[in-house]
């Protein structure tokens, strides 16, 4: 059995890895764009903004691991699912936007652009040297860089309530009559659910790590660590919201969150808030580039002989390095379509996960494509790239599309077909059998 502190501090991790500084950028201006409707728009946000994530730890916990939520696919097919999974959340993207976030708000605005080189020397340095001992993560994360981290968030929270910077402001855009549905497309599109399952090879590496073998045990203690990310990452969300809501008197109109974030510490805190907010940011962006990288790493080294961990580590963190400085804008451009892809097909397979011993592994497959193919057209969709005689007809007639999951109808049919398929075989063989 785990202490209530090594608990505490599971948690912590666990929602450490997920606090990058897009979760804490887009809040602030959901809640300036909803304005006095940010209640509304901040519950449809946590339903998929937290809710998915926090579903697919659940997922993982009930499948004991989150190499279990693929191993009814084809191993290529897997195997090729979870690289493309690690590379997108990894060098290819999340890590290489989150040394240049933690730059911005750090040290760009004193040295410019001059000094990112050096920045992401160090910063990979860092991330390398925590990542290296994956056993000491819980350590490292959750006793000390995500207490500091809340204990900076709560100052800002507490500030807000207190002293808020203006009155609510007034709804904007889809915000003004939708805001509930608005705020659940955004939830949706942080595609927080595909670090999830990512994520998952960690969590589980961690509780092993404390002498926990035990697959009940581990289930749990997972089950633990979901619930303690929702509520902390809800807290963090509607905070958030709220300091965006009430940021009507600190500028006539702001483009982004992160503007909101540093009109709103200069205003309370003077000098003082702009490094207040380069420590929150880099602390956000160090956790969730530590997390991403461990997460990787462990499935290189469990899944290729040839491949080490630390190697992976030290791979993983030099190619984002170089990604950061050269040419990020242009791979963003690649890699965006891959993560709205491959999210659907993350999500399909947390669906089947529960009830895969009843399907066969053909309808698995075929759920599984059928998610990728409309994410695909999810994917041209975000981007722009659907002709518009064609993007007018898929609004009328494919349901959600204009939500950007147009995926859901037909996966969950495949999934109804192939429960209905298995229903009818099992009863036939009944038959025979009594016959």
């Amino acid at each position: 059995m785990l202490s209530a502190r090594n608990i505490a501090a599971l948690g912590f991790m666990t929602f450490a890895m997920y606090l990058g500084a897009g979760n804490l950028i887009f809040p602030p201006f959901l809640g300036y764009q909803a304005g006095e409707n940010y209640l509304s728009g901040m519950l449809g946000f946590l339903l998929t903004g937290v809710g998915l994530p926090a579903m697919a730890l659940v997922m993982v916990a009930i499948v004991n691991g989150s190499d279990k939520l693929t191993s009814a696919l084809p191993k290529p097919l897997a195997t090729s699912f979870w690289v493309m999974v690690f590379i997108v959340i990894g060098p290819a993207f999340v890590i290489p936007r989150a040394i240049t976030v933690a730059y911005q708000f750090s040290f760009a605005p004193i040295f410019g652009e001059a000094a990112l080189l050096p920045f992401t020397a160090v910063f990979c340095l860092i991330t390398i040297l925590f990542a290296l001992y994956p056993g000491k993560l819980i350590d490292t994360l959750g006793k000390i860089l995500t207490p500091a981290l809340m204990t900076i968030l709560l100052v800002m929270s507490v500030t807000a309530l207190i002293y808020p910077a203006g009155d609510l402001t007034q709804a904007s855009g889809a915000y003004i009559n939708n805001a509930f549905s608005e705020g659940l497309t955004q939830g949706y599109m942080t595609m927080d659910a595909l670090g999830s399952i990512g994520f998952g090879w960690i969590i589980f590496r961690a509780i092993r790590s404390m002498g926990i073998e035990c697959p009940k045990l581990t289930a749990r203690y997972t089950l633990i660590a979901a619930m303690m990310y929702a509520f902390a990452m809800a807290f963090v969300y509607v905070s958030l919201s709220y300091i965006g809501s009430t940021s009507s008197y600190l500028e006539t109109e702001f483009s982004n969150g992160g503007d909101i974030l540093t009109a709103f510490t200069f205003n309370h805190f003077g000098a003082f808030g702009s490094l207040l907010l380069g420590a929150v940011m880099l602390l956000a962006c160090l956790t969730t580039a530590i997390g991403v990288t461990t997460a990787g790493s462990e499935f290189y080294d469990k899944t290729f002989s040839k491949l080490s961990y630390k190697g992976s580590v030290v791979t993983t963190m030099v190619l984002a390095g170089l990604i950061a400085n050269v040419g990020l804008e242009q791979l963003l451009a690649i890699t965006l379509p891959a993560v709205v892809a491959l999210h659907p097909v993350a999500i399909a397979l947390m669906l089947v996960a529960p009830i895969r011993n009843k399907l066969s592994r053909a309808m698995i497959v075929f759920t599984a494509f059928t998610a990728l193919l409309f994410g695909c057209v999810d994917a041209s969709h975000v981007l722009g790239h659907i002709p518009e005689s064609m993007n007018n007809w898929l609004e009328n007639g494919m349901p959600l599309y204009k939500y950007f999951a147009s995926w859901v109808v037909p996966t969950i049919l495949m999934i109804v077909i192939g429960l209905v398929v298995a229903g009818t075989k099992k009863t036939l063989v009944a038959e025979e059998l009594t016959s």
